[in-house]
């Protein structure tokens, strides 16, 4: 006579057909769950500060120079160029704070400077040089000192170009 183990073959199985059809039905149901709740890709959403004016905007490459001058220029990004200002404040005046902000693709800042008294800027066909003050990358540790860094940008066209330049022109701080 054949013994019967804990793990023979020849046992039935202890839950019918219709108990197994239902842990099918939820398991299913979880895979589906599973893939409705996926994120989505990542995007960048322009979102609109309160009290702020956005002048300007045009998308550019970046380039810095290098503190060693026989380097030459450094590429840092292409982005989306925006001027803006302090809302409701004099155009032209120190209350109107105007900023240059540059920001890639994905959100990350390439240049936030501010436009300052006197600023001089070179346009050549479809490139506007200036000296922006930044935050010293190198020495975050420090708290970030401010260096004056000449900056390229270029644009589309030379139109492009001669618009941002008038742009700056017209909101950089008179007093």
């Amino acid at each position: 006579m054949p013994t019967s183990t804990l793990f023979s073959m020849n046992q039935q199985p202890i839950f019918t057909g219709s108990g197994n059809s239902k842990a099918a039905e939820a398991s299913a149901d979880a895979d589906e769950d599973a893939e409705a709740e996926q994120p989505s890709s990542p995007s960048v959403k322009k979102a609109e500060e309160k009290g702020i004016v956005v002048v300007h905007e045009a998308k550019c490459k970046v380039y810095v120079k290098h503190d060693d001058a026989t380097k030459g220029w450094k590429d840092i990004g292409v982005g989306q160029l925006s001027i803006r200002c302090k809302e409701g404040a004099e155009k032209a005046s120190k209350e109107s704070t105007p900023t240059v902000v540059i920001r890639n693709d994905v959100g990350k800042i390439l240049l936030n400077a501010m436009i300052y008294k006197g600023i001089k800027m070179s346009v050549q066909k479809n490139t506007v040089a200036s000296i922006f003050h930044t935050s010293d990358a190198q020495s975050e540790s420090d708290g970030g000192n401010v260096v004056a860094r000449t900056y390229l940008l270029r644009l589309k066209n030379e139109e492009a170009a001669t618009n941002l330049s008038a742009v700056i022109k017209e909101n950089a701080p008179l007093d």
